[in-house]
């Protein structure tokens, strides 16, 4: 059987428009962007989740006990710097400048774990004789990216 142009109606149901494919492309890229939009929103969340998270943490006992077992396996091993953590240097207050200058007062712009993890260094392992440093660690888009806080002895 034929439809009134003429051809077999399987065949017609089968036929699609040039605007049936830009319809469908327009659908799919705009998934696309809402997917990518959601995963940013995801990632948004998530920084921020961690950076309360870290201004929020402190210097535990437990961290102390593994932090000094870190040391003694790094020590054991020939090492004499530990990376002991790495933050966003968005995190300090002025972006990581003072650290990736080196200027004096960059621990002035530590805030939350990094600030109280200083106030622990300073009053129990400085006079121990281990020293910190803090240096920006990689620089995506040539901009200061995290901070690397560095213990040695």
């Amino acid at each position: 059987m034929t439809s009134s142009s003429g051809q077999d109606p399987s065949i017609e149901q089968a036929l699609f428009t040039v605007a049936d494919i830009h319809a469908l492309l327009d659908r799919e890229r705009h998934e696309e962007e809402v997917a990518e939009l959601r995963h940013q929103q995801a990632a948004a969340a998530e920084k921020k989740h961690q950076e309360e998270a870290f201004l929020a943490r402190t210097v535990t006992p437990d961290y102390v006990a593994t932090l000094m077992q870190r040391v003694r396996r790094a020590a054991e091993s020939g090492v004499n710097e530990l990376m002991i953590g790495s933050f966003p240097s968005d995190w300090c207050t002025d972006g990581g400048i003072a650290i990736n200058a080196p200027e004096d007062d960059w621990p002035d712009t530590l805030q939350g774990f990094a600030r109280e993890f200083y106030e622990f260094w300073a009053q129990n392992l400085k006079p121990r004789g281990f020293r910190l440093n803090a240096k920006i660690i990689n620089f995506p888009g040539g901009m200061p990216g995290d901070v690397g806080a560095f213990l040695s002895w």
